[in-house]
């Protein structure tokens, strides 16, 4: 069976970027090591001005010039979307997979198709507090009510995205969790009594201030503890108020702010974290809770959106309501206290992870689905 994946993928394969990149190279690789599969990955890259193809193991990446059109107009007819469509069509696969964006505009394409939804961009743009977010936010839902209207096969990755696309399209809808990279099930543990972790954008829907001010709530009473931020702030105001917010709360010896980070250097960060804090506004279902999971960290998330469906209360960590700094305290504090609770929390957590991202389970049932399309379910 030849597979055609259409999403991003790093140039560095080992340093995917952001949840859909990392899902993207897992999938793709658990894919190529099944029997009598030719797997494939085609991009569509801003900056690029010629096709370039290369080789990752048994992957043929297809490297495509991106549209200097805004993604919103080009994901509809713009000159992007008809190179995609050429392309994928001279290709010839006998299944199509789509992971990004541009999957809204090809429910309609002529051959075997199936989309996975990863996230929502009217969502992310309110959660985010973007600029003229309001009126973008319209304008996406439109679009991402069209395109998941024309869709006939779609993956969720999460109950929440079901309940979120299941009024707006007749698709067949597959239920399949998100893969996580094998390393992260092999990481030994190395764990440090009080030491929290967060990873992601330094930003409004990641609600990185609300960490920090949970953290400088519970600094007096667990004087061991200490919280170590990963990831960039896309806008520098956003970074200000969370460097004063540290110095005014008299942390500062007390949290380490990393900037982004590659996975190599993640691995070793998950290794000595005793507890994972994402109080996020606004997620699907984010790898980074699936990856604290898979290397055996008790997990404190928000009780919003896709994010408690990947979460056992007080078996494989705690949910908390985002804009409470007094819950997501009184986790930290429960869990940076007790070492026991985090091995006991993250050894139940590695178990459900072992069973619901691990890439060959995903590969496995992800392989049934293009089957059942193939074979002709409409």
């Amino acid at each position: 069976m030849k597979v055609a994946l259409f999403s991003r993928y790093p140039d560095n394969y080992k340093n995917p970027k952001g949840g859909v990149e990392s899902v993207t190279v897992v999938l793709a690789k658990a894919l190529a090591e099944l029997k009598d599969i030719e797997t494939h990955v085609i991009t569509l890259e801003h900056g690029r001005s010629k096709i370039a193809v290369e080789k990752d193991g048994d992957i043929t990446i297809h490297r495509l010039a991106g549209s200097g059109w805004p993604k919103i107009l080009d994901i509809i007819s713009g000159p992007g979307r008809k190179r995609l469509v050429k392309y994928i069509k001279d290709l010839q696969p006998d299944i199509l997979h789509t992971h990004e964006i541009y999957g809204l505009c090809l429910g309609g394409i002529s051959l075997p198709h199936v989309f996975t939804v990863h996230g929502f961009n009217h969502a992310n743009l309110i959660a985010d507090s973007a600029k003229f977010g309001i009126l973008r936010s319209i304008l996406w839902k439109q679009v991402e009510h069209r395109g998941l209207a024309a869709q006939k096969h779609i993956i969720s990755i999460t109950p929440y995205v079901r309940k979120m696309i299941e009024p707006l399209t007749d698709a067949n809808i597959y239920d399949i969790d998100n893969p996580v990279d094998e390393r992260f099930f092999n990481i030994e543990c190395k764990l440090e009594p009080g030491r929290i972790l967060c990873v992601g954008w330094l930003n409004e829907r990641k609600n990185t201030l609300g960490a920090i001010e949970a953290f400088a709530d519970i600094s007096g009473r667990c004087s061991q503890s200490k919280l170590v931020i990963a990831g960039q702030a896309k806008e520098t105001e956003y970074l200000d108020r969370v460097t004063r917010m540290i110095e005014q709360s008299g942390i500062k010896n007390r949290v380490e702010l990393l900037g982004h980070i590659n996975h190599t250097r993640l691995e070793e960060e998950l290794s000595k974290a005793s507890v994972f804090l994402l109080p996020s506004r606004q997620e699907n279902a984010p790898m980074a809770i699936a990856e604290a999971m898979a290397a055996g960290v008790p997990v404190i998330a928000s009780n919003r959106c896709g994010m408690p469906y990947m979460i056992q209360e007080g078996q494989t960590g705690f949910l908390i309501d985002p804009e409470s700094t007094e819950q997501i305290a009184d986790c930290l504090a429960r869990l940076a206290g007790s070492q026991q609770l985090c091995q006991q929390m993250g050894q139940a957590g590695r178990k459900a992870a072992l069973e619901r991202f691990h890439p060959n389970a995903v590969a496995k049932k992800t392989l049934a689905v293009y089957k059942q399309i193939c074979n002709g379910i409409k």
